[in-house]
C-alpha cells in the first residue's frame, strides 16, 4: 500500500472541505490520479462520506489555530479575533495544509498577511519581527543567518503593550533596527541598533 499517498490524502480530506466534496461527488475520478490502490481509494471514499470526519476537521482547525497563536502571538493579538478569523478563513481556503508541520504554515501565513499589513498600524513591523523569530527558531543552530527587522516605532514599547494584551496606541517613533541571531548555545539574541549606530542588547530567548 502507498502509505504516504494514503496519509496525505487523508489529511486533505480533513483539512480541505472542497477536496472532500469533490471526492464524494466524483469518487475515483478525484482519487485515481493520486497514486492510490483500489483498496485505498475505497477506504478513503468511505471516510470522506462519514459524518465523523466533521469532528476531526473541527479538532484539526482548532489545533491549527492554537499553533498559529503560539507561533505568532503578537501578530494575532494585533489583528484581533474578528480580523484574525477572516484572514485565516481566506488563507486556509487558498492554501490547505500539506502536512502537520506548523512552522512552515506560520511562515506562509506571514506571507499571506504581508501585502495587507500596512492597513493595520504597527502590523508590518510586528509581522516582520515574528517572521524573523520563526526563521531563527527553525534553524536550530548557530549557523542560521542573522535576521534584520526595521522599526519605525519603539519596539520595546510596542511589544510591551502587545505582551500585556493591550492594543498599542501612540507608540513613540523610533528609527532603528533589531538584529537577531542564534548563538552556539542555541539561544536567540536580539540587539537594537538606533539610527545613530548605538546598540542595545535585549534578553536572549531559548
Amino acid at each position: 500500500m502507498s502509505l504516504q499517498a494514503f496519509q496525505s490524502t487523508m489529511l486533505r480530506l480533513i483539512a480541505d472541505p472542497a477536496f472532500r466534496d469533490r471526492a464524494i461527488a466524483d469518487g475515483d475520478a478525484t482519487l485515481a490520479p493520486l497514486g492510490l490502490t483500489g483498496i485505498e481509494r475505497r477506504r478513503l471514499l468511505a471516510i470522506a462520506a462519514d459524518r465523523g470526519l466533521d469532528i476531526n476537521r473541527t479538532l484539526h482547525k482548532g489545533f491549527r489555530l492554537g499553533k498559529l497563536r503560539a507561533l505568532l502571538p503578537m501578530t494575532c493579538q494585533l489583528l484581533g479575533s474578528r480580523r484574525l478569523a477572516r484572514e485565516l478563513s481566506g488563507f486556509w481556503a487558498y492554501r490547505p495544509p500539506a502536512s502537520f508541520s506548523f512552522v512552515p504554515e506560520a511562515l506562509e501565513f506571514c506571507d499571506w498577511l504581508a501585502p495587507r499589513a500596512a492597513r493595520i498600524r504597527y502590523l508590518d513591523e510586528v509581522l516582520a519581527y515574528e517572521r524573523a523569530m520563526l526563521e531563527l527558531e527553525r534553524a536550530r543552530s548557530g549557523d542560521a543567518p542573522s535576521q534584520i527587522v526595521h522599526f519605525r516605532h519603539d519596539p520595546t514599547r510596542l511589544f510591551g503593550a502587545l505582551s500585556a494584551g493591550l492594543r498599542p496606541r501612540a507608540i513613540p517613533a523610533c528609527d532603528c533596527r533589531a538584529i537577531g541571531s542564534r548563538g552556539r548555545d542555541g539561544r536567540i539574541h536580539w540587539r537594537i541598533r538606533s539610527s545613530s549606530g548605538h546598540d542595545t542588547d535585549n534578553a536572549a530567548r531559548e
